[in-house]
């Protein structure tokens, strides 16, 4: 059976702080603050990375017109501890919103979740990421690295057009109805916010001005709930699962997108 938690050489023990998943509009996403070091840990993995000529690009694979995308792994986040650390907050996030819906979750069932893919988005004045979803997986996320000063957008002489919403994130649930509830969530991300959200969910990225990066990590998970007693699997990723020995990322496989059952 897959368990990505052997792979980690290195789990150092990060605290989770103000972890919590907040139904802002429809959706469960959590909003996690990094830990100040390991923000920094990750800075310097990325920098390496980048400042290769021949990284290997997951550009191919993403919506982004981004132009530096480069692929990273398990092995590189687990120098700094973030493999063990993502991976804690996503099986978090998963108790808390599955613990919602499943009764007996933690006496009945085994919980497991596992990466898909993991890279970098290093952002340039003018780039942006359209409005998309991720397939493949169930869980998708984005952490914050650097944030540059955004060059302002308008002069004193258009002061009514306001914030321009340059370099934000915006989550996307449905269109707008009366005002009464929110269709979207837009967010000016600051370094060390990290997200955690279903893959379904379509979000996108605004251009800005400015020579400055705006750095990220985005990652990709699936997982299983499998029953204690009949070894069935619940909810998630079905049994063709398996794990690249190259890589040490779970390959693509079907996706059970309807509950087994009832609870």
């Amino acid at each position: 059976m897959l368990n990505q938690q052997e792979l980690f050489r290195t789990k150092k023990n990060w605290e989770i702080k103000k972890f919590s998943v907040e139904h802002m509009f429809g959706p469960p996403v959590a909003k996690i603050e990094m830990p100040a070091e390991l923000t920094k840990g990750l800075i310097l993995v990325t920098d390496k990375v980048l400042e290769r000529e021949n990284y290997s690009s997951h550009g191919d694979q993403l919506a982004g017109q981004i132009y530096h995308e480069p692929t990273l792994s398990l092995e590189m986040l687990d120098v700094v501890g973030a493999a063990h650390f993502f991976h804690s907050c996503a099986t978090h996030y998963l108790n808390n919103v599955l613990g919602k819906k499943i009764r007996n979750l933690e006496s009945d069932y085994v919980l497991q979740a596992f990466f898909t893919s993991i890279w970098a988005v290093s952002q340039r004045e003018g780039e942006y990421n359209p409005a998309h979803h991720h397939t493949d997986c169930d869980i998708s996320s984005v952490c914050y690295l650097k944030i540059p000063n955004y060059k302002e957008r308008w002069g004193q002489d258009r002061r009514f057009k306001g914030e321009s919403g340059d370099g934000d994130i915006e989550f996307i649930a449905k269109s707008v109805d009366n005002g009464l509830e929110n269709g979207t969530y837009r967010h000016s991300p600051r370094v060390g916010d990290f997200f955690l959200f279903p893959s379904s969910l379509i979000h996108t990225v605004y251009p800005f001005l400015g020579q400055g990066e705006r750095r990220s990590i985005a990652f990709n998970m699936g997982y299983q709930l499998r029953h204690k007693e009949s070894g069935r699997v619940r909810l998630g990723r079905s049994d063709g699962v398996y794990q690249n020995p190259e890589t040490g990322l779970a390959e693509s496989f079907p996706h059970v997108k309807e509950m087994e059952g009832k609870s």
